[in-house]
């Protein structure tokens, strides 16, 4: 776990209107954000396996008994074609839903006594930007300045590359000490989704309920910092997705957070 220091005055969230890749539910607004700790990495296949072994938390899909998608057994490719990018130790867990995410959280301060929990979206683009406001914690380009790729995204970097997911610990870290807080896997925020973010809590803390006067569905989740299979656009630091909780992908991770 990385400690994150407190903001003592509200800081700017969201992307300025001129950044390259912004969409509409990313709009600027202020935050105070309280000190907490957050995974350096996303929480690795090693970790979670050790969940499902104590029982307390659901097989990710691509190991789950009798299911289509199963790595094993099942008929799907999708898992089977990525192999071992999926299912090493060190890799970040994929295939896990909302729901599963929360659970794992609930089983580690079960063990820990720790109150380890999701991120909020704010802490959590709060963390990835380590302190900058630019589009990546190094920068607006997506690529280094010599066309090297600093993260895992769809066409990333100039050389071609697998669509796979790598190591949890892979790139260079931010400022703060994490690791791929700009693609490689999605990550589960704790909030429930709303399109104008200003009308979350000022103190940073998730949105606690579902009740944006306009959603496009009933009970989303927030999803962070693009993927492998996206592109760079996707994985800037405002950048937000949202789906059901119960939605499981061979793209979709998380991190953990803990309050001090």
């Amino acid at each position: 776990m990385v400690v994150v220091p407190g903001t003592d005055t509200p800081l700017t969230l969201g992307s300025p209107s001129a950044e390259a890749g912004r969409v509409d539910n990313e709009v600027e607004h202020a935050r105070t954000i309280a000190a907490f700790a957050i995974g350096q990495t996303e929480v690795t296949v090693a970790e979670y396996r050790r969940c499902v072994e104590d029982g307390a938390c659901q097989p990710p899909e691509w190991l789950e008994p009798g299911g289509e998608h199963n790595i094993e057994t099942g008929r799907g490719l999708y898992y089977k074609n990525l192999g071992t990018a999926v299912s090493d130790d060190g890799a970040p867990i994929v295939g896990v839903s909302f729901v599963d995410a929360t659970a794992f959280s609930a089983w580690l301060a079960k063990k820990t006594g720790r109150n380890y929990r999701l991120p909020s979206e704010a802490e959590w683009e709060y963390a990835a930007r380590a302190g900058t406001t630019t589009a990546y914690w190094w920068g607006d380009n997506a690529d280094g300045a010599d066309g090297q790729a600093l993260a895992n995204c769809r066409g990333c970097g100039e050389a071609e590359r697998k669509l796979a997911p790598e190591p949890a610990i892979s790139y260079a870290a931010n400022a703060w000490g994490l690791y791929n807080v700009h693609g490689n896997v999605w990550e589960w925020a704790a909030d429930y989704y709303c399109a104008d973010q200003t009308t979350g809590p000022a103190d940073g803390k998730p949105r606690p309920a579902d009740d944006c006067a306009v959603r496009d569905a009933k009970g989303l989740r927030v999803l962070r910092g693009g993927s492998a299979f996206y592109d760079a656009s996707k994985m800037r630091a405002a950048s937000r997705l949202r789906n059901f909780p119960t939605f499981r992908n061979f793209s979709v991770g998380f991190r953990v957070a803990r309050d001090l």
